[in-house]
């Protein structure tokens, strides 16, 4: 049995390298003509070995003594209507973080990894790493949990994609439309937790990309989205999840794509996007029943690729991209009041990622890569107006996956990391928790 301190071989090195890009155990098999159950073995000896306690404090050791390197992300995502089409180069990617700010991103996200091996179970503060770092001075604290592992990994999905639409009816998650290795699809891949496996639906009579869709009892509403050429649609399809079966209703009041969605009650709000032209700030609810839209309050900022989310009485719409820059802006919207309000900004910026609520908490999964840097997850607690740092299963960009909550876990899918994905994971309970408390001033 490997013990703490022993180097590791060069297969076990050649895997750590894998798992630091992100892919998952069946991959690495994959890759190295092996099998999955050879591919945990060997990723228990690199925990044991390294002391590490999970898939990313291993990888954070590796960068550390230059194992795995950093490298910059030149190529854009195939075919896809934000990154590359000539209609849209106001969302053409930004290049990667200088090398001054991810060297301080790293050594920030060091310092938790050593502070987990050497302060274990202290809960005594550790210190910012400096200015350049994203936790920009403030005070990091650990406290300890369990030490369950906090992300999983499951069936992946049949088709690589990134922005697509995720949704969950009676136990089941929806993944439909986005963009695929092809181009736009408009693919349904349904996914049996229980079973822990993928099955096809009727594809979408529209394929589109830089959606979401959000469920409203049994039927799931796709608005909107975008094309191969970067020309976003009005139309609005809803598939009916007992039927394998979609229809029409009544389109959006403009075409739109890249917007966040999100539902309250029995109705549907939709937040920003791109219009074909620019990124907007205007804000619509829809009614079922009546089968109509009205614009309501907008944003105080125009944004796309922001991600929405019900919390008791408001929506919270976190991050989005500019064009320029990821943002960490966080803005809560009061339906009953038709009226906005400001909450604490994400520790760093997230373009392309997925929100979800679950036992009173947000939780903000992926961004980076266009100005930004993934590093870690985000939990918002609303009685202290706060966003604290959690583990992420992927580092440096996780753009555009889908996101859905079923039971108490979040399951995120697909996205867009270097390349297309099709990995399904689920997060848990953490083994340890990273505080960040965030200015409101």
């Amino acid at each position: 049995m490997s013990e703490y301190g022993e180097p590791l071989s060069e297969r076990e090195k050649e895997i750590l390298q894998l798992v630091a890009t992100g892919v998952t155990n069946r991959e690495v098999a994959f890759r190295l003509d092996i099998s999955v159950n050879t591919v945990k073995v060997h990723l228990r000896n690199i925990f044991a070995k390294l002391g590490a306690e999970s898939r990313t404090e291993a990888t954070m050791i590796a960068v550390q003594e230059g194992w795995v390197r950093v490298e910059s992300t030149q190529e854009s995502e195939p075919s896809s209507s934000i990154a590359s089409s000539g209609s849209m180069p106001s969302v053409t990617p930004r290049p990667p973080l200088p090398w001054s700010k991810r060297i301080s991103l790293i050594a920030a996200l060091l310092l938790v990894v050593s502070g987990i091996a050497l302060t274990w179970p202290s809960t005594a503060p550790q210190e910012g790493n400096g200015a350049d770092s994203p936790f920009e001075q403030r005070q990091v604290v650990l406290l300890p949990q369990s030490k369950d592992l906090t992300w999983h990994e499951h069936a992946q999905m049949p088709t690589r994609r990134a922005h697509l639409g995720l949704a969950a009816v009676d136990g089941r998650i929806f993944a439909i439309a986005g963009q695929g290795p092809e181009g736009v699809t408009g693919a349904v891949e349904i996914y049996d937790p229980a079973e822990d496996i993928w099955t096809r639906g009727s594809d979408k009579p529209t394929p589109v990309t830089d959606v979401a869709a959000a469920a409203i009892g049994a039927d799931v509403y796709v608005p909107g989205g975008c094309d191969n050429a970067g020309s976003p649609a009005q139309t609005v399809e809803v598939y009916a999840a007992a039927d394998d079966a979609w229809r029409r209703v009544g389109s959006l009041p403009k075409p739109l794509c890249a917007y966040a969605l999100a539902t309250l009650g029995e109705k549907l709000y939709l937040f920003g996007g791109w219009d074909g032209a620019q990124y907007v700030a205007g804000a619509y609810v829809y009614e079922p029943e009546a089968d109509l839209w009205a614009e309501v309050s907008p944003m105080p900022a125009p944004r796309g690729f922001a991600s929405a989310a019900a919390l008791e009485s408001h929506i919270y719409v976190v991050g989005g991209y500019d064009g320029e820059t990821e943002l960490t802006t966080c803005a809560a919207y009061e339906p009953e009041e038709d009226r906005w309000s400001a909450c604490a900004p994400l520790a760093v910026g997230r373009g392309g990622l997925g929100l979800v609520s679950l036992r009173g908490n947000l939780y903000a999964i992926g961004g980076g890569g266009w100005s930004s840097y993934l590093g870690f997850n985000e939990r918002y607690n609303p009685d202290d107006d706060a966003w604290n740092a959690i583990e992420t299963p992927l580092l440096e960009e996780w753009r555009s996956p889908g996101v859905v909550e079923i039971d108490d876990t979040i399951y995120a899918i697909g996205g867009w990391s270097g390349d297309l994905l099709s990995l399904n994971q689920t997060y848990n309970s953490l083994p340890f928790h990273v505080y960040i408390p965030v200015s409101q001033k």
